[in-house]
């Protein structure tokens, strides 16, 4: 063949090939187009309510089920009534265990071997009395109890075998997802009133045996100590202050993180280590304290202790709430959300834009994601984007590459998902965020903005593709 002929063919070819281009591009491009956006949304800071945070009233109540933790103060003797058998039956139905797992709460425990009262008592079992014997009943300021000697080598092996089947118990699932270190101490706040006699907390190397029994029984939870004892330093432990409420003793532990300082023994002390930023990477909790009434708390002393509350980045307070208070006025009801809204993370995506990729055919998702609240959280939640065509069917899912437990306060992080595009889509589409509990691998988390949630699922963007409007 002449080889003009073979130019004028292939441009032929050329010319054929640019005018299908064209007729494709002027059909397919706008539309293309169109299925691309942007999108700005407001925080809403009056949304309250999440996993893992928020009030942590008794297990015990009914009305704990207006919060989505519950607090289990467990004592040694409701535990091991029985040398080496444990009450798993008694800690479920008293607790009401089956039934806050049922509702997707999870669980704060802490495990005490002295609570004072209001009568001689005794929070360690029976057995475990006659085996030691050596601590001393009291009646003092704080009530009326028995103080242990903690420094008895064979209540130190009882107590990790009594932890380990506890750990064990708890760590079949992913409920409990907080252990408050008890044990030692009055109401388990490692410190005792020696100054009246009673025996004093043990040396530092004991201590240290106390603390390794709760790090190696439980698997799932985050640990938190009373002070910012060295032990929780470098344990990477988080903080508890069971005096939320209390200006005074509130600033003394908040003084102790900033600067350190020791708690006095009789012929020694155990050292504090400065913590100031602990709730970067550990959970903060606590209760309101017993010794002020909750009414002026949340009154005349509310912009105190919210300010408190802030100071310290809590994460919970339990199990002492105003959720009680079942038939509180408006205004008091409004105080006691006040305080819930400072109490952990709040999660919220500020902008969205989808970028259509022509040649991969993928939408290009980006999320720019914050956290106005106190805290992150302090658990690995996956977070999972949804795509839903017109009809709302789900079409396609694909996990968020972000970490939680790095958003901290104050930070912005954008992520971004490639999702293959599909030719419904021309005709309408929803994208959906969802961040799954473990313990019932469903959408658990309502993020704080101006969007719909619905079934645990947060509606970010509609496109609708008969009008080109979008929502």
């Amino acid at each position: 063949m002449d080889k003009s002929i073979r130019w004028k063919i292939a441009a032929a070819v050329i010319i054929a090939v640019c005018v299908v281009f064209a007729a494709v591009s002027i059909y397919l491009i706008p539309r293309l187009y169109n299925l691309s956006a942007e999108a700005d949304f407001t925080y809403d800071d009056k949304i309250v309510g999440f996993p893992m945070t928020g009030y942590a009233p008794s297990a015990e109540e009914d009305f704990a089920e207006k919060a989505s933790l519950v607090f289990i103060n467990l004592t040694w003797a409701e535990w091991e009534p029985e040398r080496g058998k444990y009450d798993i039956a008694g800690l479920e139905e008293k607790y009401q265990l089956n039934r806050w797992k049922a509702a997707g709460k999870h669980a704060v425990l802490r495990f005490v071997c002295d609570r004072p009262g209001s009568e001689t008592h005794m929070d360690i079992p029976q057995w475990l009395y006659e085996r030691t014997g050596d601590g001393v009943f009291y009646d003092i300021d704080y009530g009326m109890g028995y103080c242990p000697d903690y420094s008895n080598e064979a209540f130190i092996e009882a107590h990790r075998a009594a932890l380990q089947a506890l750990g064990e118990y708890f760590s079949q699932d992913t409920f409990l997802a907080y252990v408050e270190l008890g044990s030692l101490g009055h109401w388990g706040e490692w410190h005792t009133l020696h100054e009246a006699g009673l025996p004093a907390m043990p040396d530092m190397d004991t201590c240290w045996q106390y603390a390794n029994h709760y790090s190696d029984s439980f698997i799932n939870a985050k640990l938190l100590m009373r002070r910012n004892y060295v032990i929780a330093a470098d344990g990477n432990m988080g903080l508890y202050n069971d005096m939320v409420g209390h200006a005074g003793d509130t600033q003394e532990w908040l003084d102790w993180q900033k600067d350190g300082g020791y708690y006095e023994l009789p012929d020694g002390s155990l050292p504090y280590k400065p913590m100031e930023e602990v709730w970067n990477t550990a959970p903060v909790g606590g209760e309101f304290t017993g010794s002020i009434p909750m009414e002026q708390i949340l009154t005349e002393d509310l912009t105190q202790t919210l300010a408190y509350i802030e100071q310290s980045h809590m994460t919970f307070l339990g199990p002492h709430t105003p959720l009680r208070y079942e038939n509180a006025e408006e205004d008091m009801a409004e105080k006691i959300a006040a305080v819930e809204a400072q109490l952990g993370y709040r999660y919220w995506i500020s902008h969205l834009s989808v970028d259509i990729s022509y040649m991969d055919q993928t939408f290009e998702i980006s999320l720019t994601w914050e956290n106005s609240g106190a805290a992150p959280v302090y658990f690995e939640w996956p977070v999972m984007m949804y795509v839903y065509d017109k009809d709302g069917s789900l079409k396609y899912w694909d996990s968020v590459d972000l970490s939680l437990t790095e958003l901290i306060p104050g930070a912005s992080v954008t992520t971004t998902n490639s999702i293959p595009f599909n030719d419904l889509f021309r005709e309408g589409y929803t994208i959906g965020i969802g961040i799954l509990d473990p313990m019932t691998e469903q959408p658990a988390v309502e993020l704080c903005m101006n969007k719909e949630y619905r079934d645990g699922i947060n509606i970010l963007y509609t496109y609708d593709g008969s009008t080109g409007k979008t929502f």
